[in-house]
């Protein structure tokens, strides 16, 4: 039994992995704002910080000591250094939950060009050892992290790796995919518009991109949290998919057809699919199998996630009204 803590924990695959962790054994801490409640009652301890307030983690856990440390709210450098003060050596390890969105060429807004990245991005392609970061940008003005998520996250990367007096594991996790819980809103997307005979707009020729199941991306950082393995890891399943695979899933749980419009420019468009890319956009999963562990090819769990959503959908006493 080990003692874990989990900065969030309270919403999507967070409470997965909350869940994976408890049903392993493991004694686990939340530390959250205690803004958004969660399921698991006396099972959890609690701690109360806003981690992108300055020194708010740090009073809340010192003189606490853990085993493993699981960040799910690092977005800036800020939070990053303010975790590897807060906790020093006093964690075996910090396991950051990173995304996707690092390997994104259209994010480097910063000092630094985009590397030459893959059509599927390796985690050397990407090290944080050769980039920086600046705790001086407004990253709590309104509206700036959200324009730039993907450079946020590089730099927190970055700080962490750079700061933490303990191992580092950077999870940078594909496109997320659940029956329930899913506050993207991605997949409701294409279910809501297949549902209502509307369109669903692509680019033209459609890239294809990286997905993974919640509960195997959950999975990963619980196993990451107690595991040897250090460094960027790819959290995504070992295959691709593009707007045409979602849209089949979607068919085979409504039983209708998806219409599908391809446009040159449909930037902007409202009916623009989350999973259209104009090129391909993915990760590779190599690094992961090879430190052990193994994610699920999309075809075997896409289609059965979308059901199942199809099917929460219909049991939504509100689903008339969405």
């Amino acid at each position: 039994m080990s003692d874990i803590c989990v900065i969030g924990g309270t919403r999507y695959f967070g409470k997965m992995l909350v869940r994976q962790l408890l049903d392993d054994g493991h004694r686990v801490t939340l530390v959250n704002r205690g803004q958004a409640p969660d399921p698991f009652g006396d099972s959890v301890r609690r701690l109360r910080a806003d981690v992108n307030v300055l020194g708010e983690l740090t009073a809340a856990v010192a003189g606490e000591r853990f085993d493993a440390v699981v960040h799910q709210m690092c977005y800036t450098p800020n939070a990053a250094v303010e975790a590897c003060e807060a906790f020093r050596e006093r964690a075996g390890k910090i396991v950051m939950t990173s995304t996707i969105e690092v390997y994104n060429r259209d994010t480097f807004r910063w000092r630094f060009q985009a590397p030459p990245f893959s059509a599927r991005a390796r985690e050397a392609e990407l090290d944080p050892a050769d980039y920086d970061f600046d705790t001086t940008l407004p990253w709590y003005a309104p509206g700036y992290l959200d324009i730039h998520y993907g450079e946020g996250k590089r730099q927190a990367e970055t700080a962490l790796t750079r700061r933490a007096k303990v191992p580092v594991l950077l999870a940078r996790v594909a496109h997320v995919l659940a029956a329930e819980g899913d506050f993207t809103g991605r997949l409701r997307f294409h279910l809501d518009r297949i549902s209502a005979g509307q369109p669903v707009v692509a680019h033209t020729s459609p890239g294809r991109t990286s997905l993974v199941r919640a509960e195997e991306a959950a999975g990963f950082l619980a196993w990451a949290a107690l595991s040897d393995a250090t460094g960027a890891v790819n959290v995504a399943s070992p295959d691709t998919a593009d707007v045409y695979d979602v849209c089949a899933a979607v068919e085979s749980a409504t039983g209708l057809t998806a219409d599908v419009i391809e446009k040159e420019d449909p930037a902007g468009d409202s009916d623009l699919s989350p999973f259209s890319c104009p090129s391909d956009f993915g990760m590779a999963s190599d690094r992961a199998q090879a430190l052990g562990y193994r994610f699920t090819p999309i075809a075997q769990w896409l289609p059965a996630v979308a059901r199942a959503a199809m099917a929460g959908r219909a049991d939504s006493p509100h689903s008339e009204e969405q």
